[in-house]
């Protein structure tokens, strides 16, 4: 099996799933979240639990189902397959950058979509 992409320094988990998305088949597992997981953000233990929680089973549902775009440009990049640019996160962090909304579940907060500032 092909290694994945590391992810891009300040480079945030949706905007890395979505890049790997581009250029790797969905393989029905969390492959590309853990290999993030792994190279940014070593300490979120439970990030793979509350991702399914969430409703993200594999990496393309998170995608589809824990993350959702925020800004014009990228909903706009996602419906067209063009390439985003992320805004940028501080490194360890799994919170999502300015372009996109996290899901909020059953710890974090009722399973609403909410901006980061929420």
């Amino acid at each position: 099996m092909p290694s994945l992409p590391d992810p891009v320094d300040r480079e945030c988990l949706p905007c890395y799933l979505y890049r790997v998305a581009g250029t790797e088949p969905c393989a029905a597992n969390l492959r590309a979240l853990m290999h993030y997981r792994d190279y940014s953000a070593p300490r979120a233990t439970a990030l793979e639990r509350k991702i399914k929680l969430l409703g993200g089973f594999c990496d393309c549902e998170v995608l589809l189902n824990v993350f959702r775009p925020i800004t014009d440009e990228a909903a706009r990049a996602m419906d067209e397959g063009m390439d985003m640019v992320c805004k940028g996160i501080r490194r360890g962090s799994i919170q999502p950058c300015e372009q996109w909304m996290m899901r909020r579940g059953v710890q974090w907060g009722g399973g609403q979509f909410r901006s980061r500032s929420a």
